[in-house]
């Protein structure tokens, strides 16, 4: 059997699990939608009609539904059910299943996310055709719009990846998702999900743009705004930091894996 028709199998199980709980992934996407309308709100009242950071009022208010859409799409929940699967010892019937237990998580993040893309694009869509000060500034570009969209694929692996090796400490010890919630609070910062980078002091901001917080969230998103129309080193910088982030997490995961599986014992599951 080959690999596209064992991800076809997978794709359909998760599809037609996901159905079974959709109206738990409905109040889950409408929960996602709180952080980005508070933060929009906190924003709009600091700037009232003038600009704060370089952005206007609709510019925060395109900035975050950037936000939405690309935090939404790329983010990763795997950190907690592999952390369960380990420490409670399901994860020994998944190790017996013909290929890697990461396919399955892979398969349902694909699922799920496609699930909130139909639900979401065409709602922005919608507001941007009544709202004009809504739309893009890369909809009007179609390389633009395809650099954003290959960005936010960037973006789904290396949180992916991620979610995924701090749940593998989870081998080391019981602790993973409070570890995982530490990031969780630098990455709300630094990837530009509270405010634009831009608001941030230099060092901060250099920080974001180097280690893999800014590629995570920000990147895409100033694509998809057109924050970066006509700054060609910008986006390379962020795609080359895409790339090498994301070679430097596949070793780290191969590492972890390796060890991890030589520590792990259970019994049942």
């Amino acid at each position: 059997m080959n690999w596209t028709h064992k991800y076809a199998v997978l794709l359909r199980v998760e599809w037609a699990v996901m159905l079974a709980y959709r109206s738990e992934s409905l109040i889950w996407m409408i929960g996602s939608f709180v952080q980005p309308i508070v933060s929009l709100s906190v924003w709009l009242s600091i700037t009232g009609n003038g600009e704060v950071g370089g952005y206007s009022a609709n510019d925060y208010m395109v900035y975050f539904i950037g936000v939405l859409v690309v935090e939404r799409l790329s983010r990763s929940w795997d950190v907690w059910e592999l952390d369960s699967d380990i420490r409670q010892g399901t994860l020994s019937a998944k190790l017996l299943r013909p290929f890697h237990p990461m396919h399955w998580s892979i398969a349902q993040n694909l699922v799920y996310k496609l699930f909130f893309a139909v639900l979401l694009v065409p709602a922005w869509v919608v507001l941007a055709w009544i709202w004009p000060a809504l739309r893009p500034a890369a909809a009007a570009d179609a390389g633009m719009l395809g650099l954003a969209m290959l960005a936010l694929l960037g973006s789904n692996v290396l949180r992916y990846l991620t979610g995924y090796e701090f749940g593998l400490l989870a081998f080391w010890t019981n602790r993973a998702t409070s570890i995982f919630a530490l990031y969780e609070a630098l990455h709300l910062f630094l990837a530009g999900r509270i405010a634009p980078l831009s608001m941030f002091p230099e060092p901060v901001a250099w920080v974001a743009s180097w280690f893999p917080f800014y590629a995570t969230v920000g990147f895409p998103v100033d694509l998809l705004t057109g924050k970066l129309a006509g700054r060609p080193d910008l986006i390379a910088q962020g795609f080359i930091q895409q790339v090498v982030w994301s070679l430097i997490l596949i070793v780290i995961f191969r590492i972890q894996w390796k060890r991890g599986l030589a520590k792990y014992s259970a019994a049942g599951g």
